[in-house]
């Protein structure tokens, strides 16, 4: 992905109600015009399907889903001797498996540093040369997923479910793998998984978004449970993260659940 900062998808906000809708785009990330994966979300008039943050999501489709980049768009993996690569986003796996995230050394390298893979019942790290490590989650949930390379000794450190700013790795492992530039490469999976909320920096912990902040101001209050009503109602599309128990369903359950969050429940 581009050296800072790449979200899942690109999209204008939209004004007014949910019948303003727009086709969402996979313009943010490279390859896409040769990608099996879709863009879409609620507010999508062709593409409807689930997303954890704003207004859309990616879905993964046809036999080789993938979107990456490989240096083309004026794209670039990261200047030489990059000390690390962080990157973080959510997958809502429904019955797909396979891999999720694989990183490169550089734009033509073709043996992975480290691949992240989910089998129905662990996000597995697989690295180049060293030990894969699993990380137990359940099937049905959207998971956060953030993974830290450093490229000195080849530490590698997975978060899954958990907040990589505050809470210990879940698990770590080596690779043997070495780099001067860095290549988020792989986004993908089998047919109809779901990604969302990517984001690779290189020194700073990403982790988790605020689960139920509809507005996404970082904060959890009674105007995001309205938020979540709204769009119960049809007379909204949320910005911010409106799926508060992470089912990949926005119910009276989600209202619910910001108002017992509010509360300390």
């Amino acid at each position: 992905m581009k050296k800072i900062t790449k979200m899942a998808l690109a999209a204008s906000l939209l004004v007014g109600g949910i019948a303003s809708t727009q086709a969402c785009s996979l313009g943010a990330w490279d390859d896409n015009a040769s990608s099996t994966s879709l863009a879409g979300g609620p507010a999508d008039p062709i593409n409807v399907f689930a997303r954890y943050q704003g207004l859309c999501a990616m879905q993964t489709a046809g036999a080789t889903p993938q979107v990456l980049n490989n240096g083309i768009n004026g794209a670039t993996s990261g200047p030489a001797g990059e000390a690390s690569m962080i990157a973080r986003f959510y997958f809502l796996p429904g019955a797909a498996t396979g891999p999720i995230f694989t990183t490169y050394s550089d734009d033509a390298a073709t043996t992975a540093i480290y691949t992240v893979s989910y089998d129905g019942t662990n996000v597995t790290v697989t690295p180049a040369g060293g030990t894969a490590v699993n990380v137990p989650v359940g099937p049905t949930n959207w998971h956060s997923v953030e993974v830290k390379w450093a490229n000195n000794g080849g530490a590698i450190d997975v978060w899954v479910d958990s907040d990589a700013t505050v809470d210990p790795a879940d698990a770590s492992t080596t690779s043997a793998a070495t780099a001067d530039t860095i290549q988020a490469g792989i986004l993908g999976g089998t047919a109809g998984m779901i990604f969302d909320a990517y984001e690779s920096r290189r020194t700073t912990s990403v982790g988790r978004l605020v689960k139920g902040d509809s507005t996404g101001d970082g904060a959890v209050n009674i105007v995001d449970a309205i938020g979540v009503v709204g769009e119960i109602n049809n007379t909204l599309t949320n910005v911010g993260q409106p799926d508060c128990t992470e089912d990949g369903n926005i119910n009276i359950v989600d209202a619910i659940c910001v108002v017992n969050i509010i509360n300390g429940i």
